[in-house]
């Protein structure tokens, strides 16, 4: 009966083990995005948090906060050190993501969105233009890079990405990458990790069926 209760306790530690291992995060629909994020490359929670919800991914060193509204995602990105940093939507690797990625320099700074081949980031014709607002600085006293952007729910003018756009109440593959040595981005990335993220569901359209 012991060793029974032993085998049972074990199988419960590990179905939640895996249940937490399997926890997808979830970006919130927010109808008042427009009001609460501020795009200028830095994130200030001072008031309350400025983006309704933040995921810190290890694998990758990112830090991301999102949100969304009726027709736009709001992303804000963060890093320890400088490099170029990026997200992609609608791949589990770079190949055939919707990449946008950004870097700091004391040169020049940009924000660009492109397309993953083969580890490496092209440049996607007319899609930036697609980016509504995006903003990359670098913290002097914390020697932290923060880029932000707002980018629709659908991929205008991106060729050649596994998928069209986002659609609430869906889950989709993201990749986060970034290169800790170099904003070149010819260069491959020092870190990357694969993830689900879910768009929760939009309660406007959820009425409007």
């Amino acid at each position: 009966m012991v060793l029974k209760r032993f085998a049972l306790l074990l199988a419960g530690l590990g179905a939640l083990a895996l249940t937490r291992a399997q926890t997808v995060p979830v970006i919130p629909y927010d109808s008042i995005m427009e009001d609460r994020v501020g795009i200028d490359g830095e994130i200030d929670n001072e008031d309350g948090p400025e983006y309704p919800a933040t995921f810190l991914d290890k694998a990758s060193g990112l830090t991301v906060h999102w949100g969304f509204d009726d027709s736009l995602i709001y992303v804000g990105l963060q890093t320890k050190g400088r490099g170029w940093i990026g997200i992609g939507f609608g791949s589990a690797k770079m190949d055939e993501s919707n990449m946008i990625v950004g870097y700091y320099s004391e040169d020049s700074t940009d924000v660009l969105n492109q397309v993953g081949v083969n580890h490496k980031l092209v440049r996607s014709p007319q899609s930036d233009s697609a980016i509504r607002e995006a903003e990359i600085d670098f913290d002097e006293e914390t020697g932290i890079t923060t880029m932000e952007f707002i980018y629709p729910l659908k991929f205008p003018g991106v060729n050649g990405i596994a998928i069209p756009g986002l659609e609430p109440g869906d889950t989709y593959d993201v990749v986060l990458a970034q290169n800790t040595k170099t904003v070149s981005l010819d260069a491959k990335p020092t870190n990357q990790s694969a993830l689900k993220v879910k768009l929760a569901d939009n309660p406007h359209l959820k009425k409007q069926e």
